[in-house]
């Protein structure tokens, strides 16, 4: 499928690892302020400290369109100053290649000037001829404007998620009395895979699989599900099931490792007690178990809210997911 984008300023030119890291993340920091994340800022940081490392900046062009990273994109540049910015990092997932257009920034003092429509239109332009399976873009659920502008463009919102963090903390001692009678938490069973797959399947999509850090394989049990952790040195996970007093799964939770600030969350629940599932899982496994890092949550917006909240997680953010298809 091809489309025409009208782009006509002569201020956009490429992205340019060598001379525009340092003034892009200045950009990026200023234009978001308050509102950049904990990656965001560890992006900055990185970013800065690129701009310094003539190695790197050596591996980036050639890296740039291979690795999922921020490597290069457009800016617009006026006399000489970076006051705007967007960014493209490469995904590929088994047969499907996909681009996630990141970092769209412009100056305070150059906003609703079209700066940021031109750019993006400017990025379709050139991916358009890319023969990708889907371009996609994530937007803070609170900005409306941008949105209105996305969907003008020509994406459609696909998913709307939240991102929920739990600070690292000590382990409660919860009374037994405030543990749920009529369900039952313990450790994961094999024989609840089938159910935990078809759970996770419906939370965490196939057609969302491509960013988020979660294989299924990772989660899978026994003999098969311990050689496939082994030789792919997948990162190290623990689960809990939860059961009716019949016995039935209702969900099960997991806890993967990570190298970045927290460690992953992935709760699989019938669509039936989502809720009820998370009030069980959380009391019990703060008088079992002893997080040592923060614990980072993804799921559905809207869902478990105040289950997550009860037990003491933080909203960091809603971002709702936008994406153009390429493909006829």
């Amino acid at each position: 499928m091809t489309t025409t984008y009208s782009v006509p300023s002569e201020h956009i030119r490429p992205f340019d690892v060598w001379h525009d890291l340092l003034p892009v993340a200045n950009l990026i920091e200023t234009s978001f302020a308050d509102k950049l994340s904990r990656e965001g800022k560890a992006l900055v940081r990185n970013m800065r400290s690129s701009a310094k490392d003539k190695r790197f900046k050596r591996w980036a062009v050639r890296a740039a369109g291979r690795v999922s990273m921020p490597l290069s994109g457009f800016v617009w540049d006026n006399d000489g100053d970076v006051i705007g910015n967007l960014s493209f990092i490469p995904f590929r997932s088994l047969l499907h290649h996909y681009y996630l257009i990141a970092n769209v920034a412009v100056h305070a003092d150059y906003q609703r000037q079209g700066i940021g429509s031109a750019l993006v239109k400017r990025a379709l332009q050139d991916l358009d001829s890319r023969n990708l399976d889907g371009i996609w873009l994530q937007v803070d659920a609170s900005n409306q404007a941008a949105i209105d502008l996305y969907a003008k463009i020509g994406f459609q919102k696909h998913a709307r998620r939240t991102t929920w963090v739990r600070k690292a903390q000590r382990s409660k001692k919860i009374a037994p009395e405030n543990f749920s009678e009529e369900i039952t938490v313990k450790l994961r069973s094999t024989r609840h895979w089938e159910s935990q797959r078809k759970w996770l399947k419906r939370t965490y999509p196939p057609s969302l699989r491509w960013y988020l850090p979660l294989r299924a394989w990772d989660l899978r049990g026994g003999v098969l599900g311990m050689l496939t952790r082994f030789f792919f040195e997948s990162p190290r996970v623990k689960q809990w099931s939860a059961t009716d007093a019949d016995g039935e799964l209702m969900g099960v939770l997991s806890w993967q490792s990570t190298t970045t600030f927290e460690d992953k969350l992935w709760l699989a629940a019938s669509p039936k007690c989502e809720e009820t599932v998370a009030n069980a899982f959380f009391p019990f496994l703060d008088h079992t178990e002893r997080f040592k890092r923060s614990l980072r949550l993804d799921y559905p917006a809207g869902k478990a809210v105040s289950s997550l909240e009860k037990a003491g997680f933080t909203r960091v953010r809603t971002l709702i997911w936008m994406k153009l298809g390429m493909k006829a």
